[in-house]
């Protein structure tokens, strides 16, 4: 795949950021060899494939599992607590 100057500046904006003019050659070039490499991948026949490992169904059902009220007030004596929530710090 080809990408224009255009779309290079515009994936650039996305990302924040600057690129100069000639930048914007060299990774139009770069994105465009990705992209070939990727299309070829997806050509590419698997029909011989064997697992080497029996597949297994992981997912199971969430359960619910009390604490003694102890533990509970262990886990949380470092929290800090206002007006009977527990506060947290913000996550950016």
């Amino acid at each position: 795949m080809k990408f224009s100057d255009k779309d290079i500046q515009h994936i650039a904006d996305l990302a924040r950021l600057e690129l100069k003019p000639d930048e914007l050659k060299t990774y139009g070039k770069q994105l465009s060899a990705i992209t070939g490499y990727i299309d070829q991948l997806q050509t590419a026949v698997g029909t011989d494939i064997k697992s080497t490992s029996p597949l297994n169904n992981v997912w199971r059902e969430d359960e619910v599992e009390g604490w003694l009220p102890e533990e509970r007030e262990k886990a949380l004596s470092r929290s800090e607590r206002k007006n009977g929530l527990i506060k947290v710090k913000r996550v950016l």
